[in-house]
């Protein structure tokens, strides 16, 4: 095994949902930044996890987040071909926002380019083992196939979904006793829907539940949503995983091997079962399982579900969290809360991205410091692309003025992502 020593100004942990854009950003404001990345890829749950609709760029007011996730989501629209989607048409009727949808393959590719662009070293196939301070610098250590790297770095910015840069330095986490399900992408295409009944469906569903041809979490919506949404949705985001946890390998190989035979087994009761689909095939399958919630990060402000419902105006927002409260379980399959006002927007705060009595570390994403009901509403995809800019920004004005991150003011934060396409947030 090889030992590769490198210096950067930021180090991002993970480079998916949230970790590709902080990384992009803090290159882009010109300073040296790498991604230790585990995968394969760039984007994680919506590119290789597969959840593959980012919501919400938009509310029915207006954009709630734009900036380098908008970016690249426009270019891969445009190298497919296809309109950039005029929100003021829709009308939101069953759902407060607007969900998106990418080509895996084309999204994946845009934001590597991007990030090669703005200059990231690009490490995929690494772990981060340990992580120690040494001054006021970072040493990490990571592991991939014949390869030891060390990288010393002045920032971290942990993006990993399971605060595992934040455990490994001993600071505080939250995690509840239970979790939400975790999920396991796939799509079947080539359903007859001309020869699906609704109501005939849900019986034949609920027949294979008694006679255990399928088991619980199967189809993960139970009793909140007909089975006939999983058909007309091929199966996408459909099935549930139960007690998911990502934080470990040990945990990740389980959520995959039992999201595969979920998967084949619904798959063997659709094209068998119901008429219409003898033709049916899986089409897509994603790389890996899916956790919702493992550990996030205790940080020096935790958001709760009256700040999200209440759409607090925090004096140190970092930038906004348009969505609903989407907090799957095992008895109903989810249960969903919508804000008294549509035109209310909550935002997240500089303090919940700083881990308590930290100092040149910060995180985004789904490991943001929130209880797990607000956490049901902050972790949709764009809001955790905006916290990975807002993050990006922080460590890069850290950098330049020779002062931890948390010591930037958040409204220096807002005005460099404004500068590079984010929304400006409301005085």
């Amino acid at each position: 095994m090889k030992t590769i020593n490198e210096t950067v100004d930021v180090l991002v942990a993970g480079g998916g949902t949230a970790g590709h854009v902080a990384a992009i950003q803090a290159g882009r404001a010109g300073v040296k930044t790498a991604i230790i990345e585990a995968g394969t890829m760039l984007g994680g749950t919506m590119t290789s996890g597969g959840v593959y609709m980012p919501n919400h760029y938009y509310s029915p007011e207006g954009p709630v987040v734009l900036g380098i996730a908008w970016e690249l989501y426009k270019a891969s629209m445009e190298i497919e071909g296809l309109p950039i989607p005029d929100y003021r048409k829709r009308r939101p009727v069953e759902n407060p926002g607007y969900y998106s949808y990418i080509n895996v393959p084309v999204y994946s590719a845009v934001a590597e380019a991007a990030a090669v662009e703005a200059g990231i070293l690009i490490h995929y196939h690494e772990f981060i083992g340990e992580v120690k301070a040494d001054g006021n610098e970072w040493e990490i250590t990571s592991f991939g196939r014949g390869i030891k790297r060390i990288t010393r770095a002045k920032e971290i910015i942990d993006c990993t979904g399971d605060s595992d840069v934040v455990r490994a330095l001993g600071l505080g986490v939250l995690r509840a006793p239970e979790r939400q399900p975790g999920a396991y992408q796939y799509k079947i295409e080539g359903i007859d829907y001309e020869q699906i009944w609704d109501e005939e469906v849900q019986i034949m569903y609920k027949e294979a539940m008694e006679n255990g041809t399928l088991k619980k979490g199967d189809y993960g919506y139970l009793d909140s949503l007909p089975f006939k949404y999983y058909l007309n949705h091929g199966g996408h985001n459909g099935t549930h995983v139960y007690d998911a946890d990502t934080s470990d390998a040990d945990g990740q190989t389980k959520v995959n091997i039992e999201g595969r035979e979920r998967m084949l087994r619904m798959y063997q009761f659709v094209r068998t079962s119901i008429p219409g689909c003898e033709r049916s095939v899986i089409k897509y399958m994603a790389g890996h399982g899916l956790a919702r919630e493992t550990y996030r990060t205790e940080g020096e402000y935790i958001i709760s579900k009256e700040d999200f419902l209440g759409a607090v105006d925090f004096e140190d927002k970092i930038c906004n969290a348009f969505n609903y409260i989407d907090m799957h379980n095992t008895k109903t399959g989810c249960d969903v809360c919508f804000h008294e006002d549509r035109s209310m927007v909550p935002t997240v705060p500089f303090r919940a991205l700083i881990p308590k009595g930290s100092s040149r570390i910060t995180v985004a994403g789904r490991i943001v410091s929130a209880d797990r009901v607000s956490l049901a509403g902050i972790r949709a995809q764009c809001t955790c692309m905006a916290m990975g800019q807002a993050m990006g920004a922080a460590a890069a004005l850290g950098i330049q003025k020779g002062v931890p991150s948390r010591e930037i003011a958040a409204k220096n934060i807002v005005a460099l992502t404004v500068e590079h396409g984010a929304v400006p947030l409301k005085d």
